[in-house]
Parts: structure tokens; C-alpha cells; sequence
């Protein structure tokens, strides 16, 4: 019997195909070291969990929760959901309850998957919120038949994993055939993961996104970026975020082995470590590792830092010669030569030494990184996509690139420019709609099908994308993470003392905010404070009221997921208006002519981080 074009089809053909070989390495919590596991024991965990979840009733369409780091056990949790018909909902670990709450009952999760004590105390605040949930399975942990938080009406099942393991074992017992007949019967277009993505204003959408989506679209993957049943990649990134998740199966797809991080912080080490061939990864971590490469040469002997430099630069010329396909002279392929045994392999080797290419997205990356890791011999290609186009959309190629374009559309689907700018995009990969919000999915879309990304870009004649602008408000910062503005502006505007706020943070590691007091409200803060008279200025710069404002801060904060949350902020010398062409006539952000007129106040504040940690804001001049 052949295997149905869906996730669990390619899952079940590829154990079929690699059976005892390596399908992941996970480090054991209790030993400390790292743990192989096969493509079979994959697929007898797969079999047992799913048979769990046959056997607590979850049906096929039912939404199933996982609220976890990166992990084995949560690519684990999710294969058995899908195996089990039913649709993946992931939550990021580090979402507030409130964010947790929302999103768990907006998809009426009936079970979820955590991943240790401390998410399921977040769950157990929201208790009251979640009417649909019936059980809680914790990765780490050991669970109780039933847990009553106070005030439910139906007590809280927590199993561990283990334990729904075992309950799966004794249903394959009574009914052995179900777990073939469940994933058999799943359809190319059934659901295969809500994936809740921000939106500028309001509460979060559910991305609905099918088998089909994600199996076209990963053939469309492994078609233009060449791949080998023996290559290796760590997993990092959020699997509630499509990228990693849509990474995850292209590796499915393709036999990679991944090799699951212990820690973020450790992703270079388990590089060094196990030698990737392929990896993807947001702009943040080239930028860490950039950083942290030049740190260590900033501690070197003049000398050292000198020859450093010269390598870099003999691996520049070599590298825009390439790009050009133009000859490289035999006097620079000499010194490339010296370069390479001296600065530019060491710099390879701080990814394992074997990257034949490296992947970019989930935001925008400098061209100078590009160019930089290019230098040294290590092809960071840039792709584009979002959550609703099942993540890329377009990418560079090895043989077809170019640095600074988000590269050429995937052989799946198809992008235009429309007549204001913005880019629209047509194909297999496009996302079924939002989950419960016909509306919200409506406005996506022109009337002849095509989806508006919010994106505005431009094509060459050679039909390389490039984003020029944002015409969505929505943030991504550059660990990937998607964030609103308007609702942490929102927060913060909510004190009295606060005019007006602007939140930055779109390509930069954390968010920073420009801050316009109440005039009125601040007079009664100078004299409750017994800072004195002044005008608007005077008083905005002492620092008791600068003091204030960071507590203003600090309290939002509180209630924000940490990457949420709002580094530093600069006062401004005096409201926003339209007279200043900072606002629209209703009063609307201008956002564009804000960043223009107070870019310099941003890039301080990001100069900042650089420096020892100033508490507190200040008054801008």
C-alpha cells in the first residue's frame, strides 16, 4: 500500500526507508549526555503516544496544545497529534497566562502537552478560562490521576508522558488496527496546525495551515536548496513557530538528522560538536555569533587583530569576485590561500567546519553578515515568507543569489507587486484562512485570491524580491518574534502621566520606546514629587520623573512575554502632533516620519546596550 501525501504518510515512508539509522540526538536530563534515537524508536513513540490520545478520546479536527520549549519530546507530540487526525496548536513557553489562556481557548484545546511543572502552574492560573480542557501531559514530571484546582467543575487530568504512553499501550492492545486506520485516513487537506501569529491590533489569529500546505511546500524546499539523507542540523528555534516546524519536516523529508539544543546559549558548542552540513537560523544568532567573534579578536595582541582584519578583507575580494563569477587573479588566490589557513577556517570552524549552506528568515538580515560569513566561506542564504504562506515563499539559491533580495519565488508558488506596493503571493503553500475569524480572512485576500502580505517590495527583471517596507505595523524582531506595537503602546498609554508612546524594535534584538508626557498630568507629578516649577522640558528631564516613567515601564512589563517587553526609553522634549506631521488629523501614529525625525534617539538607545545598563530613561535633545 502506498503512503497518502500528508505528514503522517512521509513520517511512516521514511521509517520504512531509514529504519535503525539516527534520527535525532537529545541530551538525557538525568545523565547529561546526549542520546541517539532511531527513525524506529521514533515511530514506536509515535505509535504508543498516539494510541494515548485514541484512548482519551481525542477525534480527528480536535485541537491539541503544546506548550513547551524546543525539545524531542515536543517534534514527538506533535507527530502523534497529526498522526491521530487531530490539529497542532503550539504556544511559545515563554507567553503570558493571559496570552497562554487566550490562545489555548480561542482553539478549544482539549489536551495539552507541557513541558514541566512551571507551565502547568501557568495553565492552572487560567484554569477558569480553559472550559474545554480535560487533560494536561507534562514532558518532565510525574503526573496525577486527576488534579482539582479550586473552583472547577471538572477536575484536571496531568499525566506525564510516560503515563499516556502506557494508557496508549493497553488501547493498542484492544483495538491493534486504529492507529493505521486514524493516520491512513488523514486527507491531504484536512488541518494540520493552527499557528497563532500577531496581528498589529487585537488579539492573535490562527493561521489554519493543511498537510497540503506544508507537504508542497517542503518538496518545493529540498527542489531548490540541495540536500542528503546524511545531513545534520541543530533544532533551536521555537517549533511554535512555523519556520523551525516547517524546517523540522523538510528534514523528515530529506532523512536529516537534528540534534535538539540543550540551551539556546549552547547552539555553538553542539555545532562545534556534531558538525552540521545545513542549518537555518534567524538573524540574531549570525549577529551573536558575529559579535562574539570579534569580541574575542578585540582581545588580541595588535598583531593578531591586524592580520584578522587583512584576512577578512583578502576573503571580501575573493568573495564579490565569485558573485560576480569573475576570475580571481593568482596573487589574491595566493594570499586567500594564507588567509584562509590563518583567520577564515577558524571562523568556519565555529560552525563545525562542515556547513556546506546556511539558511536566514523569520526577519530581515544586514547585508553585511551576509557578506561577512561569505568572506569566510560560509553561504547564508535569505529567504522571505510568513506564518501564512506555511513560512517561505521565496528564497536564494546556491547557484542563483543575491545579497540584500529575499531571492526568487518557490516552483510552488507565484509573487506580484501590486499597484500601492505591496506584495502578493499566490500558491500551494497559502495559508486556508483564519481559524474562527471569516472576516479577518476575507481582508486577506484581493478578490482574485491573491494574499496581501502587508509587505511592500520590488522585483528585478531577473525576479529577485526585495522588502523595502513594512506596510503592516507589525513588529519581528530579529530572534523572529512577532510583536504588536500598538498593544504594548496601548498598555503603557494607559497611565495617566503618558501621552504618547512609540514602540521600535522591528530587526533589533529587543524593543525600545519613545515616551511624550501629559503636560497637565506632569505638573501635578512635579509638585507631588517636590520637584518644582519648569515648563515641559525642565520637568521631564529630573530624574524623579524619569523614575516614574520607569516604573510606568517596569509594571507593563511585568505582564509582557519577555521579548515583549521594553528595554530602555528616551522622553521626549514635547508631545507629538500634526502640526510637526507626526500624526494624522485623527491622531493616528506616522510612524515613518516619527522614525525619521527621532532615528537618532533610537540608535542611541540601542548604543546603549553596548555600554554598562542605565536604569533609567532620558529626556531627549
Amino acid at each position: 500500500m502506498g503512503y497518502p501525501r500528508t505528514i503522517p504518510g512521509l513520517y511512516h515512508q521514511q521509517v520504512e526507508r531509514f529504519g535503525d539509522r539516527v534520527a535525532s540526538y537529545s541530551k538525557d536530563l538525568t545523565t547529561g549526555r546526549w542520546r541517539a534515537f532511531t527513525w524506529r524508536e521514533g515511530a514506536t513513540d509515535c505509535h504508543d503516544t498516539t494510541y494515548g490520545l485514541l484512548a482519551l478520546g481525542v477525534a480527528p479536527g480536535d485541537r491539541v496544545g503544546v506548550l513547551s520549549e524546543t525539545r524531542r519530546e515536543w517534534s514527538g507530540a506533535d507527530m502523534a497529534v497529526v498522526c491521530a487526525g487531530a490539529v497542532t496548536v503550539g504556544v511559545y513557553p515563554t507567553s503570558t497566562a493571559e496570552q497562554t489562556g487566550y490562545i489555548l481557548d480561542h482553539a478549544k484545546a482539549a489536551l495539552v502537552f507541557a513541558e514541566d511543572a512551571d507551565q502547568l502552574a501557568k495553565i492552572e492560573s487560567i484554569r477558569d478560562q480553559l472550559p474545554s480542557l480535560k487533560t494536561v501531559v507534562l514532558f518532565e514530571g510525574t503526573g496525577d490521576t486527576v488534579r482539582q484546582t479550586s473552583g472547577d467543575d471538572e477536575p484536571l487530568r496531568v499525566l506525564s508522558l510516560q503515563d499516556l504512553m502506557d494508557v496508549g499501550r493497553q488501547q493498542a492492545a484492544e483495538e491493534p488496527n486504529a492507529y493505521e486506520t486514524r493516520w491512513r485516513a488523514v486527507e491531504p487537506e484536512d488541518t494540520a496546525m493552527l499557528v497563532y501569529t500577531s496581528g498589529t491590533t487585537g488579539p492573535p489569529k490562527g493561521v489554519i495551515l493543511t498537510h497540503n500546505n506544508i507537504y508542497r511546500t517542503i518538496e518545493a524546499v529540498s527542489e531548490v536548496l540541495p540536500a542528503r539523507d546524511d545531513d545534520v542540523g541543530v533544532v533551536f528555534l521555537p517549533l511554535a513557530h512555523s519556520l523551525q516546524r516547517v524546517a523540522g519536516y523538510a528534514g523528515i523529508f530529506n532523512g536529516t538528522t537534528g540534534v535538539f539544543a540543550e540551551r539556546i546559549d549552547k547552539i555553538v558548542d553542539h555545532m562545534q560538536e556534531f558538525k552540521p552540513t545545513v542549518q537555518a537560523a534567524v538573524p540574531r544568532i549570525y549577529e551573536k555569533i558575529h559579535a562574539a567573534i570579534h569580541s574575542r579578536v578585540s582581545d588580541q595582541p595588535p598583531r593578531r587583530q591586524t592580520i584578522f582584519r587583512w584576512a577578512i578583507d583578502v576573503g571580501k575580494q575573493v568573495a564579490a569576485l565569485q558573485r560576480k563569477n569573475q576570475p580571481v587573479p593568482i596573487h589574491l588566490r595566493v594570499q586567500h590561500k594564507a588567509a584562509d589557513r590563518l583567520v577564515l577556517s577558524k571562523i568556519r570552524g565555529t560552525f563545525g567546519g562542515r556547513v556546506r549552506y546556511m539558511v536566514s528568515g523569520a526577519a530581515p538580515i544586514a547585508l553585511e553578515l551576509l557578506e561577512f560569513f561569505h568572506a569566510c566561506g560560509i553561504m547564508v542564504l535569505e529567504g522571505y515568507g510568513l506564518t501564512e504562506t506555511t513560512a517561505p515563499a521565496t528564497v536564494n539559491r546556491l547557484n542563483d543569489f543575491k545579497f540584500g533580495t529575499v531571492g526568487k519565488d518557490l516552483p510552488i508558488c507565484e509573487t506580484k507587486i501590486a499597484a500601492d506596493g505591496e506584495i502578493l503571493i499566490k500558491g500551494d503553500n497559502v495559508f486556508k484562512g483564519y481559524y474562527l475569524d471569516e472576516a479577518a480572512t476575507a481582508e486577506a485576500f484581493t478578490e482574485d485570491g491573491w494574499f496581501k502580505s502587508g509587505d511592500i517590495g520590488t522585483k528585478d527583471r531577473d525576479g529577485f524580491l526585495t522588502i523595502t517596507d513594512r506596510k503592516k505595523e507589525l513588529i519581528i524582531t530579529a530572534g523572529g518574534k512577532n510583536v504588536s506595537p500598538a498593544n504594548i503602546e496601548n498598555l503603557i498609554k494607559s497611565h495617566p502621566l503618558i501621552s504618547q508612546c512609540v514602540v521600535h524594535g522591528d530587526r533589533r534584538k529587543f524593543l525600545v520606546a519613545l515616551i511624550a508626557l501629559e503636560p497637565d498630568e506632569l505638573v501635578h507629578l512635579a509638585r507631588r514629587l517636590g520637584v518644582g516649577a519648569g515648563d515641559y522640558t525642565t520637568l521631564a528631564a529630573h530624574t524623579k520623573v524619569v523614575g516614574e516613567v520607569q516604573l510606568i515601564i517596569d509594571g507593563v512589563n511585568r505582564d509582557l512575554a519577555k521579548y515583549e517587553t521594553i528595554k530602555y526609553f528616551r522622553i521626549l522634549e514635547k508631545e507629538l502632533s500634526v502640526e510637526d506631521d507626526l500624526l494624522t488629523p485623527t491622531l493616528k501614529l506616522k510612524r515613518r516620519n516619527i522614525s525619521a525625525m527621532y532615528g537618532h534617539l533610537v540608535d542611541e538607545m540601542y548604543a546603549t546596550a553596548r555600554q554598562p545598563r542605565k536604569r533609567l530613561g532620558d529626556i531627549a535633545r
